[in-house]
């Protein structure tokens, strides 16, 4: 048999398996979701990603848009603004706030910093659209879309006179491109016009029918993208945009590439646009890549990767599943579900706020990781994860440092994927020239300040006459909590010598410059900001001693010792960071019972505001000194109950869904029950769509917030841990008397690998990264604890509710706790 033969042979059986992959109705996947209806804009696409590349397909049978972004597209709007070296003038805004002037402080601050307002940096931005217009016979009918979460592929389905149809499509870690197939159950029935085009919003409105987008995202574009061209060669289409505000270090320009390769039938060009016809299946490869030469193109070097590919779809899924599976699959979550044949449009239309839909919760929990996943590269997901539909996307759709981004990657490291936080520590560290400025231009100190947000610079630009996000002085603390973090989850040495030390150390040096003592001997944090809120007494946010960043700034020095002695550097540094936390000033209750937001009689707190920055200190965990005084947990308690009660009983719209991350997260450590479930409940309700995607808003404005910070409230409501001791059912709710979780991450290098529990007993196989001793608590009497596999040996613990048990290294063990 001759090549060409062969190349016939095996088109052929290519056509015959993926035909007859085609079944009807359009399964559910294993762990992933069925949606009847195509998405109407492109915040209601099927979402997919390797990270880096991103592809959202709406899902219209016949006439397909699907959207391809870049993780580093953030297009150069100007040349960065530097804060000017104002540091010697900080006693003047110190001055003012000290005398009740917080609005001239902040306006002083505007006019020192050389800015007309608030400036964002590089917004993120599509590539552009791949429209796909489909030959039919008659009109398309029993139209489905799916996503497998354990393969990342997105699948939509119809039929027509002629036959049944599927456009499958993933974005493969392997191959580093998107790929799409198109197929039909009969020969030669695949005929379809494809081009691409700049992305068009047409007249939608995004984030809550807030604003009309078209014509502001066509300005947006007319006014940063210059000679854009399209282009149709050969079996591919290409484009290339340049940017007409690019600055050195910028990208000066995006390229991207569609190679289409039909199976039987032909492939012409018609202008800039791929015509097939009569094919038995269609393959498109499509890739993206920035361009920081404007001298330079990569077009060629498209061609070559893309021929050095083969032209299977199958094969190409392949290389890629496993890669994405096995990250994806270490956790389940089980509530015992039952409905997970039904559509997610079903889904969310049984579940109510009286009864909380089980299968929904396990959907949303996969989708959240997925998202996460997805959506996580080299950098982390920015505000819309890797996914974008307009020039003119909210917030810049940029990395919001002071409550957005810790909760898109809160579940990272319990969640059992930490590779992924190191996206984010990478991302971080690659700020810190930038960050080092901030510190010493605005504060006039050594160390670095990390700003309410970034893209491509970590610039403080954030200051306006009426925001103060330029006082904020809590970021890198919270930064380095999950540095830190990191190591302790993984046990990872070199990571903490080499990354988390030096970045608390910077961190710390901050404080040490920017703090001074009162007549009493205690630290005054001036100026701060507590994001982004305004005491009820003032008229500016610019402010002093904000609890948030009190709370950070104590965890930091606290996490410093202890990395510092356990490396035993740092030595003189210690005493110094020790007489720190005990000059630090005290945690207050305000006279409604509620945790004071600003550390001063002077200040009143405002608590109609959707952040909760001043909950902090219990975002992720129980302090001692918190732990110790049962007077501040119950001010928590009362600051959850009154944001819940003021912003979501009685609002069935609801507003900003992390703010309820961060409540929930709170009650999680608190180990109110009653509290974190209704926390989820609002999170589970309101904040999703059919296409399982999160949003900011009551159904609207994509964003990955609660995709990290669902999955951390539910692992929390299951689990607790510290170096030393995990809690096992902390606020377990009354809904789920019994469940099971795979895959929980713990702090101290543990894993537990199944969490079984039942009115009756609890059942936990963990694995220890060391041989160890740890306390095993739950939250009620323990009766026994039986070793039922593995060695390992239990002891009494400190009360009735634990036990102190010894793990052996590397070696699995399961525990039955009877209660």
């Amino acid at each position: 048999m001759n090549l060409k033969k062969i190349a016939v042979a095996s088109a052929m059986l290519a056509f015959a398996a993926a035909a007859s992959a085609i079944t009807q109705p359009l399964p559910v996947p294993e762990r992933g979701f069925i949606s009847s209806t195509p998405g109407e804009t492109w915040e209601q696409g099927l979402l997919s990603g390797n990270g880096t590349l991103g592809l959202n397909v709406f899902g219209n049978p016949l006439a397909e848009t699907a959207i391809l972004t870049h993780e580093r597209l953030f297009i150069p709007l100007d040349k960065p603004h530097m804060p000017p070296d104002n540091g010697n003038r900080l006693f003047e805004i110190r001055n003012l706030i000290d005398r009740g002037l917080y609005k001239q402080a902040t306006e002083l601050a505007l006019d020192l910093s050389g800015q007309e307002g608030f400036l964002y940096h590089d917004h993120f931005v599509p590539a552009f659209d791949l429209k796909i217009n489909m030959d039919a016979k008659g009109e398309a009918k029993n139209t489905m879309r799916s996503v497998d979460f354990q393969t990342g592929q997105a699948t939509i389905q119809w039929s027509d006179d002629q036959g049944t149809y599927e456009r499958r499509s993933f974005v493969s870690r392997a191959d580093g491109v998107a790929v799409m197939q198109i197929v039909g159950t009969e020969k030669g029935s695949v005929g379809c016009r494809l081009k691409m085009q700049v992305r068009d919003p047409h007249p939608e409105l995004i984030g809550g029918g807030r604003t009309p987008q078209k014509p502001r995202s066509d300005r947006m574009y007319e006014y940063y993208v210059t000679n854009t061209t399209f282009a149709a060669t050969g079996p591919a289409l290409t484009v290339r945009q340049n940017f007409a505000r690019a600055y050195p270090g910028s990208i000066h320009a995006m390229e991207g590439i569609a190679q289409v390769i039909a199976t039987g039938g032909s492939v012409s060009t018609e202008g800039n646009e791929l015509v097939v016809n009569g094919a038995d299946q269609v393959l498109v490869l499509i890739d993206v890549e920035m361009v920081y030469d404007p001298a330079q193109s990569v077009i060629g070097d498209f061609m070559e990767q893309l021929a050095a590919l083969p032209a299977d779809y199958d094969a190409l899924l392949a290389r890629h599943a496993p890669l994405h599976n096995n990250i994806f699959s270490r956790m389940k979550l089980d509530l015992g579900g039952d409905e997970h044949h039904l559509t997610t449009e079903e889904l969310l239309e049984k579940t109510s706020f009286e009864k909380l839909n089980r299968t929904l919760i396990e959907k949303e929990f996969d989708a959240a990781r997925y998202n996460v996943l997805s959506s996580t590269g080299e950098l982390p997901p920015n505000l819309q994860g890797l996914w974008a539909g307009t020039y003119v996307p909210d917030w810049a759709s940029d990395y919001t440092h002071n409550g957005n981004v810790p909760s898109a990657i809160a579940s990272m490291l319990m969640g059992n994927m930490p590779e992924l936080m190191l996206s984010y520590t990478s991302y971080i560290e690659s700020l810190i020239p930038y960050l080092e400025i901030n510190a010493k231009h605005i504060f006039g100190a050594r160390g670095i300040i990390l700003p309410s947000r970034s893209t491509t610079t970590g610039y403080n630009n954030a200051i306006a006459g009426t925001f103060a996000g330029g006082f904020w002085v809590a970021g890198a603390a919270w930064a380095s909590h999950f540095f830190y973090d990191y190591y302790l989850y993984t046990g990872d040495r070199e990571f903490l010598v080499e990354h988390a030390l030096p970045f608390m150390e910077k961190s710390a040096l901050f404080f040490e410059d920017y703090l001074y003592e009162n007549d009493a001997g205690i630290l005054v944090f001036n100026p701060t900001q507590s994001p982004e809120n305004t005491p009820a007494n003032s008229d500016s946010q610019g402010s002093f001693n904000a609890t948030m960043d009190v709370a950070a700034a104590k965890e930091l020095l606290g996490n410093l010792i202890a990395v510092s002695e356990e490396l035993n550097v740092n030595a003189d540094k210690i005493p110094l960071w020790q007489d720190m936390l005990k000059k630090m000033p005290d945690y207050l209750v305000a006279e409604d019972g509620q945790l004071k937001e600003w550390l001063t009689p002077k200040l009143e707190n405002n608590d109609k505001h959707r952040h909760s920055s001043q909950l902090y200190a219990l975002y992720d965990g129980m302090p001692q000194e918190i732990a110790d005084r049962p007077d501040l947990q119950d001010a928590f308690r009362k600051s959850i109950e009154y944001k819940l009660d003021k912003h979501w009983r009685d609002n069935k719209r609801g507003f900003m869904s992390f703010g309820l991350v961060q409540l929930g997260q709170v009650a999680t450590s608190l180990e109110n029950s009653e509290l974190a479930y209704e926390c989820l409940t609002h999170l589970v309700n309101r904040f999703w769509l059919g296409n399982m995607a999160s949003m900011h808003n009551a159904k609207a404005l994509l964003n990955m917030d609660i995709s990290g910070g669902q999955p951390a409230v539910i692992i929390k409501m299951l689990m607790a841990s510290e170096p030393g001791k995990i809690k096992l059912l902390p606020a377990l709710p009354k809904e789920w008397p019994e469940g099971a979780i795979e895959g929980i991450l713990c702090r101290g290098q543990i894993e537990l690998k199944r969490l079984q529990w039942s009115p009756e007993k609890v059942t936990v196989e963990m694995v220890s990264g060391k041989k160890q001793p740890i306390e095993l608590a739950l939250p009620s009497e323990i009766n026994d604890v039986n070793v039922v596999s593995g060695k390992a040996s239990v002891k009494k613990g400190e009360g009735r509710n634990s036990r102190k048990v010894t793990l052996p290294a590397n070696q699995s063990v399961t525990f039955e706790i009877k209660l």
